[in-house]
């Protein structure tokens, strides 16, 4: 299981779960005290980690470079779902390891642009640019910078809501149907795009002309951008940046005083796509997602799972479905989760087998998972004597029981496989 980006290259999907055990280093003018409503899930309010110095590898060592290279993988894997916060702390996690690393230098860039931080994201670029003189992606993305830094009149407060990228991220994540989860072929490509709704606040630039809102502009109930430059308002709500982009292009293009202007789009505050995160997490709440879609398992991480956590449920309203998958499943996990979702995460509920026969303790006794049948054997104390066979029945999903008979010795000896235990297994030991 992969997921492709133009600019970052393949990165597997488990690299989610790996940024949680990777430090990180905080960034400047970024805070999430004092918030009122949802937050994003690129802004976690548990405050920033540090990055310890003690258990690192030599910089410069290959040690330090493998290292390098895994954490920027989970930074793109987080700039994909559109945790740009994140991203860019993993970007210079990476960059600690290996000073070197152009590629981290410009995607460090290119988070620190979608997060305001359009001063520093120059500086980043700049660098990248110096250890990669011929990097043109990096050489666009400056430019898109510097044009962004020379046209703001005043700074950006701290505690603003990071901006969506210009530049559309190519993410494509390979998906698997299970027996809980289904995912249609067209799902893949909601991780690449947002479409912009009501309450979602836009930066519009025409030319070098400073926004004549410094608040962003903000998508009425109805669905409608207002802009001074504009005869009469236009409908955007379902439309991605680059769509809204040409429109208001070709709208500015019919008036004599704006038919040259050339139009910059951004996604200031997100708000609209909102999700509910429930249960045994430690994050609870509504999440506001920047993509029209991304990975349950980034989800789940992200509110960060209770130790007693087994599985989760999602609710999809606008279908009337719902979905139990379990957390130790990686293909499951992969299940893409869609604007007003809900998420609930729960303890696997007990489960049972059972236990007959010349044992010392038979009964009912409870399931685990990737329990065997000598593991059996002794959570019923053992046999009362020199156990000579295990008979184990189970259903075979028509409610008729199939038997299967096992030579222990057999299996104490090496000669036969430990069968695996499942939930509903009753076994009788015979001497």
């Amino acid at each position: 299981m992969s997921i492709r980006c133009s600019i970052f290259g393949e990165v597997s999907l488990a690299a989610a779960f790996m940024i949680l055990a990777v430090g990180s280093v905080p960034i400047s003018g970024q805070t999430t005290a004092g918030q009122t409503r949802p937050r994003s899930l690129a802004n976690r309010n548990d405050g920033s980690a540090t990055i310890t110095k003690e258990n690192e590898p030599r910089v410069g060592s290959p040690e330090a470079n493998a290292k390098a290279k895994k954490i920027y993988k989970a930074g793109v894997q987080y700039g994909n779902a559109g945790l740009f916060r994140q991203a860019a702390e993993s970007f210079q996690h990476a960059l600690i390891l290996k000073p070197d690393y152009s590629d981290a230098y410009r995607s460090l860039g290119r988070a620190q642009m979608d997060l305001n931080q359009w001063e520093q994201a120059v500086q980043s670029l700049e660098q990248a640019l110096t250890l990669a003189p011929k990097d043109k992606e990096a050489r666009r993305l400056l430019d898109e910078a510097r044009l962004k830094l020379t046209s703001t009149t005043s700074e950006e407060p701290e505690s603003q809501q990071p901006a969506a990228s210009l530049v559309a991220m190519n993410v494509t994540p390979s998906t698997s149907s299970t027996s809980t989860t289904s995912v249609s072929e067209n799902e893949p490509a909601l991780t690449k795009i947002y479409r912009v709704g009501p309450g979602d606040v836009l930066d519009v630039l025409l030319g070098a002309t400073p926004p004549t809102d410094s608040n962003g502009i903000t998508i009425t109930t109805s669905g409608l951008l207002v802009h001074s430059a504009l005869a009469e308002p236009l409908p955007v709500a379902g439309l991605t940046v680059e769509e809204i982009t040409a429109r208001l292009q070709s709208a500015l293009e019919q008036r004599p005083s704006t038919a040259n202007a050339k139009v910059s789009v951004g996604i200031r505050d997100y708000v609209s796509h909102t999700i509910l995160v429930s249960g045994l997490v430690q994050d609870p709440g509504t999440k506001i997602l920047r993509r029209e879609a991304i990975p349950l398992s980034v989800v789940v991480a992200d509110a960060q799972p209770l130790p007693e956590a087994g599985r989760v449920t999602v609710v999809r309203i606008e279908s009337n479905e719902s979905f139990t998958v379990d957390l130790a499943q990686t293909a499951e996990m992969s299940m893409l989760i869609h604007p007003g979702d809900v998420i609930t995460l729960q303890a696997t509920p007990n489960q049972f087998f059972y236990v007959a026969g010349d044992v010392k303790a038979p009964g009912e006794k409870v399931f685990r998972s990737g329990l065997t049948l000598t593991q059996a054997i002794i959570t019923a104390g053992g046999p009362t004597g020199k156990a000579k066979e295990a008979r184990l029945s189970r259903d075979d999903g028509k409610g008729f029981l199939k038997e299967t008979r096992y030579k222990l010795k057999e299996i104490a000896s090496g000669k036969l496989l430990d069968p695996l235990i499942q939930p509903g297994d009753r076994i009788t030991i015979i001497n």
